[in-house]
């Protein structure tokens, strides 16, 4: 685990400000603790030296004019916009309402500003690619809690039992257990440890052992349109196949070299699904039913005997060189049709090219009624995907509109990719994409935190969270925010979990006799534990342990004081692709305002954190091209109201750029 800062910053109240959307860079009117506190907030930002001050006004006259680009049709769809941030309403995301003001003739209105909470450093962050060598492999299964599972550590404490065996009293919840017949070899001795919970089946005899002979699936869109063409080098014109083809012939090369036994089946669709295989045998036209996408899949999985690359290449080539453009787009048959091939075998690939809309079979998405019906589809597809290991990556080719709101969902959650490319630029993406290997299938990941705080942006105030990532890849990195939960102590002194943040401190207020308690108040450092449950790409199972603990700090100056740049960019543009993908643009809006502001004060006069800050400020650009570009210099009023709908009906760039930032490890 990576934390933004070396400190747990530990706050009585959680500090907010005022910001105009509409003028990100313009300085902060009102900065305050949370409503009806009263206690005096210790402000850092007022008394920075100058020259930070000006390093913040420098980094938010670049990131801010962008935020300002990217959110500005979302913001006016009105008041019914939905919070996704349930239970910190009022710490996250609570507009102040503005005194009337008297004004002259020439006197503007007065601005609307919405209350946001002061940034701070509380993150923590996962990079998948650590997935790549487990460490001290233990086998079974940990040492669960029976109150909360968080696994036993090199943090736990032991007692001697009143009979056999030993005590842990649980450092995240405070339960204690009782471990007969425990053996101290049993508890881990670091803070990174593998539990092999189920080994990978065994080899069957003569089959090779450490060799990659997963399935790389090209499904390929031949449809009409795939006719166009783009002008190339030396004045030339190349369709849109012709850049499918060179991409395919370089990565053809690119795998005999490297990965010899990989096996590639090759799938051409318009009107129809053809199956070419390894292309050692001739084409097959599906007959199935194409509006049953279990027909299609039985139909497709009898024609999956594929050798290895090194054998087939030759052929596959020329069966690429002679593909031809016509008729309309099977897309939804022809996803049907790889995953039954690819699901096979755990770990492998479908790369999907197309540059139009489904529009036959199963899957269609050409009119408002077919994308609702077609919802099923994609999500059996995709939950078929997480099962058995496939990541499935959508290529959509630069003038094209395939709805990648909608089939963006099945790159998300397989750990695919999502990209719209230039023709002359496929070779690069799909190289990409080969290179960018599953690691493990079936993730779930779950935080424990102490239980005196609480993971934001949940559904409800919890200190522990589980997400279910499904299949995972190299450049992928989940991360987690998280606050100080202010709870009231009840008769028996036990902290109630329906109070938290704004309301405990208004209790307080109101009633001066309640004592306002958190149990890391009595702590002089808090644990952090990630479990992460896998299937590795061999079948094994197994479960890997992180366990950390952090200090805690009261000062806010000495939480900010060595902030990881890296890793706060990173949960920016995750946390703020969250948001909008949730339909909730001006809180995705306001937190990237508030958030913006501090990375000014944060940034370091280094290499390293010039560089973040100059990839963060690229980031917010290129998203700003894309809504630019979808939208137009003058959106009209269906426009807006189409740019403030959920990101499944979003034009393709702004889900694009939306399903790119989720889970990409930035910045690294």
């Amino acid at each position: 685990m990576e934390h933004a800062s070396k400190f747990v910053y530990v706050y009585d109240h959680s500090d907010s400000e005022d910001v105009d959307l509409d003028d990100p860079d313009e300085p902060s009117s009102v900065k305050s603790p949370a409503a009806g506190a009263s206690v005096q907030k210790r402000d850092s930002t007022q008394h920075a030296a100058p020259k930070t001050a000006r390093r913040s006004q420098t980094f938010l006259g670049s990131v801010g004019s962008s935020l300002r680009t990217i959110f500005s049709a979302r913001s006016r769809k009105g008041k019914s916009e939905k919070s996704h941030s349930s239970g910190e309403e009022d710490d996250d995301s609570a507009t102040v309402p503005q005194a009337p003001v008297q004004q002259s003739p020439r006197t503007s209105a007065p601005k609307k500003k919405k209350r946001v909470r002061e940034a701070d450093p509380n993150i923590v962050t996962f990079k998948f690619s650590k997935l790549v060598d487990p460490s001290h492999m233990q086998t079974g299964d940990p040492i669960a809690c029976t109150e909360c599972s968080a696994c036993l550590s090199q943090l736990s404490e032991l007692r001697d039992a009143a009979g056999e065996g030993k005590t842990w009293r649980c450092e995240f919840c405070d339960k204690e257990n009782l471990l007969p017949h425990f053996s101290e070899v049993q508890k881990p001795a670091e803070e990174d440890v593998t539990y092999m919970v189920e080994p990978a089946p065994a080899v069957q005899a003569g089959q090779p052992v450490g060799f990659d002979e997963s399935v790389v699936v090209f499904c390929i869109d031949v449809s009409g349109s795939m006719g166009a063409t783009v002008q190339g080098p030396g004045n030339q014109y190349i369709s849109r196949l012709d850049g499918v083809k060179m991409a395919i012939d370089q990565q053809l090369t690119k795998l005999c070299q490297d990965y010899p036994r990989r096996r590639v089946c090759l799938i051409a669709f318009e009107s129809r699904v053809q199956i070419n295989g390894d292309c050692s045998a001739m084409p097959v036209a599906l007959t199935a039913n194409y509006d049953n996408a279990q027909a299609v899949m039985d139909e497709a999985r009898g024609l999956s005997s594929l050798r290895p690359v090194s054998e087939t290449a030759g052929t596959i080539r020329e069966r690429v060189r002679r593909m031809r453009t016509l008729g309309s787009t099977a897309l939804g048959p022809a996803l049907a049709a790889a995953l039954s091939i690819a699901i096979q075998t755990p770990g492998s690939q479908v790369i999907m090219c197309t540059d139009g809309l489904a529009n036959v079979g199963v899957g269609s998405l050409e009119s408002s009624d077919q994308v609702h019906t077609a919802e099923p589809f994609y999500e059996q597809m995709k939950d078929l995907a997480k099962q058995h290991g496939v990541s499935i990556s959508i290529i959509s080719i630069e003038g094209g509109d395939c709805k990648l709101g909608q089939l963006g969902i099945l790159a998300d959650a397989t750990g695919g990719q999502v990209n719209i490319v230039d023709p002359l630029q496929l070779r690069d993406e799909f190289g990409s994409i080969l290179e960018s290997r599953v690691l493990a299938t079936n993730v779930r990941a779950t935080l424990y935190l102490h239980r005196g705080l609480y993971v934001r942006y949940e559904t409800s105030m919890v200190n522990v969270v589980t997400r279910d990532v499904g299949s995972v890849t190299g450049d992928q990195e989940i991360t987690f925010e998280y606050g100080v939960r202010r709870g009231q102590t009840d008769a028996r002194g036990a902290v109630s979990e329906a109070t938290g943040g704004d309301e405990a401190e208004k209790t307080k207020e109101e009633n001066g006799a309640t004592k306002v308690w958190n149990p890391v108040d009595e702590l002089e450092w808090l644990p952090f534990q990630l479990q992460l449950r896998y299937t590795a790409i061999d079948g094994s199972k197994a479960v890997r342990v992180f366990t950390q603990r952090r200090n805690m700090t009261r000062d806010r100056a000495e939480a900010e004081e060595s902030v990881n740049l890296r890793v706060v960019c990173t949960h920016a543009v995750q946390q703020t692709a969250g948001l909008a993908e949730f339909d909730c643009f001006t809180n995705a809006q306001a937190y990237n305002v508030g958030m913006a502001r501090k990375l000014g004060l944060w940034k370091k006069e280094t290499d390293s954190d010039r560089k973040v800050s100059s990839a963060y400020e690229g980031y917010c650009e290129g998203l700003v091209e894309n809504v630019r570009r979808a939208r137009g210099s003058s959106p009209t009023r269906s426009e807006l109201c189409q740019m403030a709908a959920p990101l499944s009906r979003a034009d393709d760039k702004v889900a694009n750029a939306v399903y790119r930032a989720k889970k990409k490890a930035f910045f690294s």
